[in-house]
Order: structure tokens, then sequence, then C-alpha cells
């Protein structure tokens, strides 16, 4: 899976690789446990990804994920106690990967309002480097159960928390309401899931937009209208 980093043996993948990951060889193949396992993880990650991207997630069923992920229903019960399972824990996978990307993406920058832009880049690469990605963690959680969106919900605040970490405490910047805080990310979320679904143009374009609906309620828009001209 080209989004996240992997451990994975290094050769050039078979056709019949599932979603890019090399295949363990069969038998003795002498390799550690902690390498068949974390290969075999990342396999059924990307099975996972890749299958509930194709199907959403009620439709999406265990042996679709397993022979995405080139290994057995036995392999991914030896992981998994159920889908629900497997889908929470490569959600926060991603999760986990996506807020690292952008953390590392704003530590070069200063002022917040660039950290900003830096971040939200940084978010929109990874998503256009792999747009079953924006079906995974976007689209499919709002159509599958509580627990799901719950974690969907979680996810988003921690993305918020992200986007506004160092963010000046002297007043400089004004706080807008959770709720206004939520909407915006909900609808900048919303906003990436139509360009995906529509197929219309590449993900990074929407890059100004973005940093300047984000910064508008706490820096104002000619402050942000400025951040926003240099994302284009």
């Amino acid at each position: 899976m080209s989004s996240y980093r992997q451990s994975v043996p290094t050769r050039s993948p078979r056709e019949d690789d599932s979603a890019g990951l090399p295949r363990l060889p069969p038998g003795r193949h002498g390799l550690s446990r902690d390498f068949v396992v974390r290969n075999q993880r990342d396999r059924l990650a990307a099975g996972a990804i890749a299958a509930v991207a194709e199907r959403g997630y009620h439709d999406a069923s265990v042996t679709e994920i397993c022979a995405g992920a080139g290994v057995s229903r036995r392999t991914f019960y030896s992981y998994f106690s159920s889908k629900e399972e497997c889908y929470l824990q490569t959600f926060d996978f991603v999760g986990d990967h996506l807020r690292q990307v952008m953390t590392e993406a704003g530590a070069g920058e200063e002022d917040w309002p660039e950290k900003v832009r830096a971040r939200l880049a940084a978010m929109l690469e990874v998503f256009a480097a792999n747009p079953d990605l924006v079906r995974f963690t976007l689209v499919a959680p709002l159509r599958a159960g509580a627990e799901i969106v719950g974690r969907y919900r979680l996810g988003l605040e921690r993305l918020l928390e992200v986007l506004a970490e160092d963010r000046p405490a002297d007043g400089s910047e004004r706080r807008p309401s959770p709720a206004i805080e939520q909407a915006l990310l909900g609808g900048m979320m919303a906003t990436i899931t139509r360009r995906v679904e529509n197929g219309e143009g590449e993900l990074e374009d929407l890059l100004p937009d973005l940093v300047e609906l984000f910064l508008t309620p706490y820096v104002g828009r000619e402050t942000a209208a400025r951040a926003a001209a240099r994302s284009g």
C-alpha cells in the first residue's frame, strides 16, 4: 500500500501480488516471526482498504479481504476476531500515519497559518497517493455501525488537534466554538470526498480553498486569504 510505510522484502512485486505487497515464500522460509506478523498484518490492512473502498463496509467480506491480502481466513482470524475489529485497527493505523505526516510537514514552518497550510498539503498528498483511503476513512464510516461512526468522529477530533497545534495563545487568534470547528472539519472532509467520488481534478488543487476555509474563523478572512494565496 503506497500511502503508508511498510516492512516488506526488497524485490519487485509480481503481477499477482496483492496491493503491491510481496507474498511470503511458501514453506520454511527462515524469516523471523516478527517479520511474518508485520508482513501479514500489512497485507490484511491493504486488503481491508481495497475491499471496503470498492464495496463499502457492509458488503465487503472477510473472504474478499483475505483474497486481496493473499492470506487464508485462518490467518485472518489469528489476528482479528471480526471484520469490524480489522476495520477499526486499520482505520486507527491510517489515522496515526496521517497525523504523523501532517505533524512532520508543519515542523519546518514558523507561523501558525503556514503550519496549517503545510499540514493540509501533506494530508491531501497522502489521500492523492491512494484515493481508496478517502473511501475507507471518510466515506465508509458514515454508512457503518455506531462504533465505527464514533471512531470516525474521534479521528476528526484528532486531526483537528494536529491542525490547531501551535496556535498562538496570546489572543492574536480567536478560537471558534467547538460546533464551528467540527463543522469546518466536516465540510473539508466532505469537499475531499466529493472530489474523489466525482473524479474532477486533482486533490492537491483543493489546498487553497481548504486553507482559507479552515483559517478564516481563527485569523480573519484577510490573513486566511494570504495564506491560501501562497498555497496556489
